[in-house]
């Protein structure tokens, strides 16, 4: 009988391990989206990788809800129309540390976007990230992201969770 037990024991244990890495898998294609919709100027796209009331915390301000999400990507008055999209743009993240705790995680990193300038790119910012992150109807969600740019003494302001990881 303890056979069977351990037996059950090891598939469980599995089963969790298998469904933290799928969480993990989804989160960084969640990521990928954030990019690829910034950079295809696809507003509906990337204000929907974030939660409905979400929040960025970043240098330049701050932006909450999916609707004004939206608006940041579409206006073409906007920022991200005249400075970054509409000069051609790369948003790229860096390695990322992820862990999930059920339907929450979060992951920190760094991120880096590039914009056309001339003939070539040039990098238009650099940051510190932390974000976290919710499932909600079977997919994740940016519930909250804190930006800093790489600048002496940021890291330290938004890199926390990975010092008590395990």
């Amino acid at each position: 009988m303890s056979l069977l037990v351990d037996h059950g024991d090891r598939i469980a244990v599995l089963e969790a391990k298998v469904a933290e890495l799928q969480a993990r898998e989804e989160i960084r294609e969640l990521f990928s989206r954030y990019g690829l919709s910034a950079d295809t100027g696809d507003a509906r796209a990337w204000s929907e990788v974030w939660a409905r009331e979400g929040v960025y915390d970043g240098a330049g301000g701050r932006i909450q809800g999916r609707q004004a999400f939206f608006d940041a990507i579409e206006d073409p008055q906007a920022t991200h129309k005249r400075e970054i999209e509409g000069k051609g743009s790369l948003h790229t993240t860096g390695s990322l540390m992820i862990r999930v705790n059920g339907d929450d995680a979060w992951a920190e990193g760094p991120t880096l976007v590039w914009v056309g300038e001339g003939e070539g790119y040039r990098i238009y910012s650099l940051s510190y990230n932390h974000w976290d992150l919710h499932k909600t109807d079977g997919r994740w969600e940016i519930v909250r992201r804190m930006s800093r740019p790489v600048a002496p003494g940021n890291a330290g302001q938004v890199f926390r969770a990975w010092q008590t990881a395990q």
